[in-house]
């Protein structure tokens, strides 16, 4: 997906060479406005942008960053409007050039978009993201060789793109190269395993290639994604604006993992545990991502944690008592945990199969058939 390019920037390099009549209010203004921004505050952004205008009216930079954050609400006559008054100041800065052909792509004018986008080539013809808009205008226009030949010169340019590989997948996908297209959607979901848009690009080729158990499981990750989309923006948001919540932090974890960004939930869960090393949640958490992804030794030595914080959390028992059993190892360990869980949670029926099959391991005939008609009793319920 095409993303609105920001230029980050050194403070005093938004307003050129000329002398500011004010100086630090300009610049108090401006850090305002990027850091409304970057909290995704995009009316407030636009105020003290435009305050910084008010001071310094000849700032194309400024004037590009209030035509992202008005594009960012969908206003796109302004946005257009304060993206001219910026070319205006600085015709040869090619990211204004492709943030006007972001946004007539996004209005539909193709046409107009598609200058654009030639225009910031010219400008810069060793970056990347131009290409990758040209080739959305040709794909959107039918035009699927010219589309191929700008997603390939973008992939050369960055062979991690996986926007641009995404947009080589779908001209595939119009040519019927149904393989090829394969390939390139995978490699897109390689580089970024929870593009949501490549997994519904994949599920619609495996469709097509009468591909139905692929084609399900993928489009059931994808209404994962889709569903979680909002959540993930919210998430990230909020350990933004609060990065000091710990639960922030938790919250984000859990949507990652949802994701399958292991490493990201991994890393988030980290965090918050070292803002709250009582977040019993968090250790569980952590624990569970280990357990996903078949490092058992480090979820019990995080579920063993959320206990140190939570004595009574049963969930934990029971999965620690489950990473034993899978490492065969620590039965008796894992026969307390088992039956710690239980006592917790006594209607749980996933627990007193736990249990049962810890007794069946351990040779507790009697208790494992005790433990198994509670499983099936409370499966009923």
């Amino acid at each position: 997906m095409l993303k609105y390019f920001v230029l980050f920037i050194i403070l005093f390099g938004a307003f050129g060479n000329t002398i500011l009549s004010d100086v630090s209010t300009a610049e108090k203004h401006y850090q305002r406005a990027t850091t409304y921004h970057s909290l995704g505050e995009f009316e407030q952004a636009i105020s003290e942008y435009k305050k910084t205008i008010a001071l310094e009216p000849n700032s194309p930079i400024v004037y590009n960053k209030l035509g992202v954050a008005y594009a960012e609400l969908k206003q796109y006559d302004a946005a257009l409007d304060a993206y001219r008054k910026a070319l205006a100041l600085s015709p040869i800065m090619a990211e204004l050039h492709y943030n006007v052909g972001l946004v007539h792509l996004k209005q539909g004018d193709l046409r107009h978009a598609a200058e654009a986008f030639e225009r910031a080539i010219a400008i810069d013809a060793e970056w990347t993201d131009p290409y990758t808009g040209l080739g959305e205008v040709y794909l959107k226009q039918g035009n699927f060789e010219s589309a191929a030949l700008a997603y390939k010169k973008a992939i050369r340019l960055n062979p991690k793109s996986a926007s641009a590989i995404l947009g080589l997948g779908k001209t595939y996908t119009k040519q019927r190269r149904l393989d090829e297209a394969i390939t390139a959607v995978k490699k897109a979901i390689e580089i970024q395993v929870d593009n949501t848009e490549a997994h519904y690009q994949l599920a619609q080729i495996y469709i097509k290639r009468g591909e139905k158990e692929k084609a399900a499981s993928t489009m059931a990750f994808f209404r994962t994604l889709r569903q979680t989309d909002p959540l993930l923006e919210k998430a990230e948001m909020w350990v933004k604006k609060y990065p000091h919540d710990a639960r922030g932090y938790n919250n984000l974890g859990i949507v990652y993992l949802a994701r399958r960004r292991f490493a990201d939930a991994v890393a988030i869960y980290k965090q918050a545990i070292s803002l709250d090393p009582d977040l019993a949640t968090a250790h569980y958490n952590l624990g569970h991502a280990y357990h996903k992804h078949g490092k058992v030794d480090l979820a019990i030595a995080a579920y063993q944690q959320a206990l140190t914080a939570d004595t009574a959390l049963a969930i934990a028992h029971n999965n620690i008592a489950v990473g034993y059993a899978e490492l065969k190892t620590n039965l008796d360990k894992a026969l307390l945990h088992a039956r710690t869980a239980v006592r917790l949670a006594p209607t749980d029926a996933n627990y007193w199969d736990t249990l049962a099959e810890i007794c069946d391991a351990l040779g507790l005939q009697d208790e494992a058939q005790h433990a198994r008609e509670k499983q099936e009793a409370y499966a009923d319920e």
